[in-house]
Formats: structure tokens, sequence, C-alpha cells
């Protein structure tokens, strides 16, 4: 027969190429983003494949070697699951019951070794089976609440591994090729925890990508936070005299934010700051930097403008988009928005304490808008000589 109409061979071929496909998707993953989980099942896999091959080189029988190799896969998989599913510690119960699987693990292999297919081997396939399902039953109820729905992934692959092993150990099927127990073992069982162990690292790298990001960005607004304003103003600050444009500071106060809240009502006060940062977001260029400053003010640095009239245009625009009443999230409210300017160009650079002390002194003067423009929207400022506490200073080598 020819060798492409070999349906054995066709069969092991794409056993294969799943497998390797599955080898080659975790190599790659878990260097993207450094999952260990996914490296150590790639490890197992070529581990497995590699102790084969070694066994057989080594002189033992292919049919024993494979049976050897149908205990510890399981074996190896429940360790994993130990990993996966403990609750922050692994419990007394769970390190007895990992015990007991060693133990049976290892006492199966050699009564494999010693009396392979006897009465002896199949009562012990049973033991064994009956370990690593209660060690499997455990672990799954303890983190019944505290791991999520990839858990049931990884189940699946086990559990199918461990049918698939046990089958053959028992004797209750046959095949006619003594490598195909171990290659079915691994189609069955490895590309069910594959897709569990993707579904848990896209969650982990979830998790940490909030936690990084909740220091430079508000989680309500999505607005950069009062850090990362604090830097960024130092950054340009001690740029500004070697740059051909000008950069300038937009300090942002809802003048009738109590007013607003009296007529909607206080359960109004996150959509309010929402709708305000929205707002400002349309005003503003992709290369400004927009910040929800300290309390329920907001700030802009806006760099590349060309001169005074860029800074009074973007001034009045700032005035302007809180006006508007067509937003679906709050119509026909209107954010009378005040807003302090500052040429950034004529500030000096400063180190980082004396940046926060500077942006706390222009922003005091919300509350020292003078009484002749009260009743104006934009109130231009300069930046002052402070008075800094000693260990400060004003010169930076930014």
């Amino acid at each position: 027969m020819p060798v492409f109409l070999d349906q054995g061979l066709f069969a092991l071929g794409v056993a294969v190429g799943v497998l390797g496909l599955v080898l080659a998707l975790s190599l790659i993953v878990s260097y993207a983003y450094e999952e260990r989980t996914l490296l150590a099942l790639a490890a197992y896999l070529a581990l497995m494949v590699a102790a084969s091959l070694g066994l057989v080189r080594a002189g033992i029988s292919e049919t024993l070697a494979t049976r050897v190799l149908l205990v510890t896969g399981p074996a190896l998989v429940s360790g994993l699951l130990l990993w996966l599913l403990k609750n922050r510690q692994p419990t007394r119960a769970a390190q007895v019951f990992l015990a007991l699987v060693v133990a049976a693990s290892l006492a199966l292999a050699v009564v494999n070794v010693s009396v392979p297919e006897s009465g002896m081997a199949r009562a012990g396939s049973a033991v064994w089976l009956v370990v690593l399902l209660g060690f499997s039953i455990y672990m799954t109820a303890k983190s019944w609440h505290t791991a999520a729905s990839w858990k049931w992934w990884l189940l699946v692959g086990h559990g199918a591994g461990l049918a698939v092993s046990m089958l053959f150990l028992a004797g209750l099927a046959r095949a006619a090729q003594p490598h195909w127990p171990l290659v079915l073992m691994l189609l069955f069982q490895v590309p069910p925890i594959y897709l569990s162990l993707v579904w848990r690292s896209r969650l982990l790298n979830e998790s940490r990508l909030r936690s990084a990001s909740a220091e430079v960005i508000d989680p309500l607004t999505g607005l950069a936070t009062h850090t990362v304003l604090v830097d960024r103003v130092m950054r340009v600050m001690s740029r500004a005299h070697q740059s051909t444009t000008i950069s300038a500071l937009y300090l942002i106060e809802v003048q009738n934010w109590q007013g607003l809240l009296n007529q909607l009502g206080a359960e109004f006060n996150e959509k309010l700051l929402l709708e305000a940062a929205l707002r400002l977001r349309r005003a503003i260029g992709d290369n400004d930097l927009a910040a929800r400053s300290v309390g329920g003010r907001f700030a802009v640095v806006a760099q590349g403008l060309a001169d005074e009239e860029d800074i009074n245009s973007l001034a009045t625009r700032l005035v302007v988009t809180g006006l508007r009443i067509d937003s679906p999230l709050l119509t026909g409210v209107e954010f009378h928005f005040r807003v302090l300017v500052s040429n950034l160009k004529l500030s000096r650079p400063m180190t980082l304490p004396a940046t926060q002390l500077w942006l706390d002194e222009v922003a005091a003067q919300f509350a020292e808008w003078p009484h002749s423009h009260r009743s104006r929207s934009i109130l231009h400022v300069a930046g002052r000589e402070l008075t800094l506490p000693a260990g400060l200073k004003i010169d930076s080598a930014y």
C-alpha cells in the first residue's frame, strides 16, 4: 500500500501535527506573556516524547515504556492541578493527597514493569484511578469559589487523559501500535489543558494591566492621574526653552459643580465627573495630556502651540465644550468651566517635588480668583517664585 494511503500513518501525522502546534503555541504565548504554566505544559509535552524515545533507545520495550508513561503523565498533571487550584497555600489534606498520588503512581509503575498486564496490574490501576479522582474532586471542591471558569477545561483535559490511560492500563482497550496509547493520552489531555492555561493567562494579564495602570490612569474617567500630570509638567518645563513651540498648562474647575449636585442629586457625582472628562477630551488634541487633578478639578497640558493666540484659543474651546448639552450621558447639563492658564515656556525647570508645590500654588488661585474677574471664565497666571522648604531646589538637571 502506498505510504500516503496508510490510514494509521495519516492519523499519527494528524496527532503529531496537533501536539506540535500546541507545543509551538505554548512556547510562543509563554514567552510573550511570561506565563510559566504554559512553559511547563510545553516542557511536559516535550518530556513525554523524549522519555518515550529515550526508554526505547535504552533497550526497554516500546510497550513497557508506554505503560510507564501512561502512569507518569496523569501524575504530573495532578501536580499541575495542585499548583493551579491551591488556595494561597496548599492545605495539609492536599499535601497528603499529593503524597498518595506520588506513592500510588510509583507503585503502579513498578507493578507494570514487573508483572505487566496481570491481575495485580489491573487492581493497582483501579486503586490508582480512585486516588487521582479523589485528589481531583477534593481540589475542585476547595477552589470552587476561588478559581475562575478556566478550571473546567483543566479538569476536562486531566479527566480525558486519565480515562485513556486507565483504558489501556486495565486492558480494556488494545492498540495495533505500541505508541498509540501514549499518543492518544496526550492528544486528549494536552489541548484542553492548553485552552485552560491560555484562559487563565488572559485573566491574570488583565489583572496585572489594571494594577499597573492604577498609578497612571484614573479608573473612573480614564484620564491620567495627578502623578502623571506632575511628571509631565516637570518634563515639559525642563525642555520648554529648547523647543520652538509653546506648551501651556490649563487647570479646569467646574464652577457650578455644587449647583449641579443640588439639582441632580449626590448620586450623580460620578456621572458628572465622567461627563466632564468626556467633554474635555473633545477639546484637546491627540498629543495633549488630560488628567484628573486633586478633587474634582481637571488639568490639560497642551504642547505644540504656536503663540499666545493658540493658548487663548484652546482655553476658549475648553470653556465652550463644557456648555455643550448634546451629550447622551447627561443631556441638557451645562458645565461652567473656569480655566487657569499658565504658559510653561515662561517657567523655570524644576525638580519633581518643586513642580508639585508649583502646581499646588497655581491651583490655589482658584480660591483667590480676583473679584474683577469673577464674571470671566479664563484667567492667565504667571508662575510666581516659590518659597521652598529646605532641601528642595528649583533648578533641575533633568
